[in-house]
Formats: C-alpha cells, sequence, structure tokens
C-alpha cells in the first residue's frame, strides 16, 4: 500500500524541481525531504529519481509515479472542495487556464462579474499559451481550460466556445497603411513580429498564410501579444493578433488595421476538460455563469 505522506514528499520535489525547493514548499528540513524519498523508494523497490549535481530527472517507475499522484492529489482536492461546498457557495477554489488572448483580453471582465456574484469562490487564473495550458490541465493543475489554439488528445473534452477574428496590425505610419488597397501578396516579404512556438495564435497566422501560398519574413519572436503590439507600435513590423487585444491601442491611435483583401482569418476558441475529472459546483456555477458549453 502506498504511503501517501511519503508520495506528497515526492511529488513536492518534483513540482519544485528540487529537494531543496520541496523543503521549503514542505516547510520542513532538506534532510527529512530526502529520507522521505528514499524511504518510498526503499518500499516500492525501485529508484524513482535520479540525482544530479544540477538537478533530478524521474525514472521511468517515477515518471508513472508522479502521474498517478498527481491523480490522486486532484481527487483529494475534488473531494475537500465537494465537501465544503455542501455548505453552498459561500467557498470554494477555482482553477481556470487560459491561452493569452483569452486570459488578458476576454476573461477579466467575465471573472469580475463572477466575482461580485460568488465572493466566497477562490478563483485562479493561469496564464500561457495553448501548449503551457493544456499542459497544465492534464497535469491536474486547473479545474477548466479556454484556448485559442486547436488541441486534441485521448484524456481531454474539447468543445467550441466561441469565435475570434484576427486582423493584420500595423505601425499608423507603416507604407502599406497610406495605400488605398492591400492585396495579399504584398505581405510576401515584409518584415512581420510572431508570437512564441505553441502559441495557437501563432499557429492560425501561419496557416492562414500559407493557404494563400504566401511567406512573410520573420522580424522577431515575441513571447506576449503585449510585446508583440508594442514592436509593431515601433514599427519594426506587421503581425497578426485578435481584434479583442488591440481595443485600447486603436482607440489611442498608436496601431492601425491594415485590412487585406481577400484574407479573413477567424478561428474557435475552445473549452478543454479532462475526460474523467468530476466537476466541482464552484465549476458548474462558473460554466453556467459565462455559458461555457464544457
Amino acid at each position: 500500500m502506498l504511503n501517501l505522506h511519503l508520495v506528497r514528499i515526492f511529488i513536492a520535489v518534483v513540482e519544485q524541481g528540487s529537494f531543496t525547493r520541496a523543503a521549503e514548499a514542505l516547510r520542513i528540513s532538506q534532510s527529512a525531504v530526502s529520507r522521505g524519498v528514499q524511504e518510498l523508494e526503499r518500499q516500492l523497490d525501485t529508484a524513482l529519481i535520479d540525482r544530479w549535481q544540477r538537478g533530478i530527472t524521474l525514472t521511468e517507475a517515477g515518471s508513472i509515479l508522479a502521474a498517478h499522484a498527481r491523480q490522486i492529489f486532484a481527487l483529494e482536492r475534488a473531494a475537500e472542495t465537494a465537501l465544503a461546498e455542501l455548505r453552498g457557495l459561500e467557498h470554494g477554489h477555482l482553477a481556470i487556464g487560459a491561452s493569452s488572448t483569452i486570459g488578458i483580453y476576454i476573461l477579466p471582465p467575465l471573472l469580475g462579474d463572477f466575482h461580485q456574484q460568488y465572493p466566497g469562490i477562490e478563483l485562479f487564473l493561469d496564464i500561457g499559451n495553448t501548449q503551457q495550458i493544456v499542459t497544465h490541465l492534464l497535469a491536474h493543475q486547473l479545474d477548466i481550460a479556454l484556448v485559442e489554439g486547436p488541441t486534441e488528445g485521448p484524456e481531454l473534452v474539447v468543445k467550441p466556445w466561441r469565435a475570434d477574428n484576427l486582423v493584420v496590425i500595423a505601425s499608423p505610419t507603416h507604407p502599406l497603411v497610406q495605400r488605398e488597397t492591400v492585396g495579399i501578396t504584398d505581405l510576401a516579404g515584409v518584415p512581420f513580429i510572431l508570437r512564441e512556438p505553441g502559441s495557437g495564435t501563432r499557429e492560425v497566422m501561419e496557416t492562414a498564410l500559407a493557404e494563400h501560398g504566401v511567406s512573410i519574413s520573420v522580424a522577431m519572436e515575441l513571447g506576449s501579444t503585449e510585446a508583440v503590439k508594442q514592436a509593431v507600435a515601433a514599427g519594426l513590423g506587421l503581425s497578426i493578433v485578435s481584434t479583442a487585444a488591440i481595443q485600447l491601442e486603436l482607440a489611442q491611435r498608436r496601431l492601425a488595421v491594415l485590412p487585406i483583401a481577400g484574407l479573413v482569418i477567424k478561428r474557435p476558441l475552445s473549452c478543454v476538460q479532462l475526460v474523467q475529472r468530476p466537476k466541482s459546483r464552484a465549476l458548474n456555477a462558473w460554466l453556467t455563469f459565462a455559458k461555457l458549453p464544457c
């Protein structure tokens, strides 16, 4: 039978990436963490962690145990939440993951209204690119994910949520802005500012341009939509972003939308959950409030 106390120490080492940080997170000594992992390895008669001077790596057995341990402790948290919610929605915890455009530009007003209606529910919002958010969901760190990039997998339930419009943006002083008409072929060879690999916006953008046979020049890659907008406003190149992300900059005339004849880019935003993860009352309240299809 697994000793869950020792498994909890082990998973802390895995998630923190070192024995030292695990000890700090658990508020015990580093030697106690080391003894705990060693005792778990002795009980299971197998090595779980390879220790190196620069860090740790999991053995095959360690990876298997870590995956199951995350599910065990996620179910434990779900049980605690469900029991607490028997008293009503005065208490609860909701962990939402969102890719950048959704998390920064679409969700904040919704979450603000939701918090006013359910002030006792503790909200956690994890923002990253689509790949990062789905990884965190699979690790049972999130109750639900809202992403802008395509995703699939046997452990996931993916449902379309709403459509998002993307447009080409430029500095108001960019030469193409001054032209009466701009065709798709006019984008060929023009410097573009891209999001990092794994970004849903980047994937949709590259697919749309490739479908029209347009090869662009990559001026730089940046890790956030905010950084992309700043670079475009500074005249470093064009980009393609969601209309939800540029309302303030358009009002301030720091950015301009470049209408491209024949280029319409729409993408579905998706709601993602784990197949076997039970829904808490807090999550059900959020799904109803935000009119999500999950």
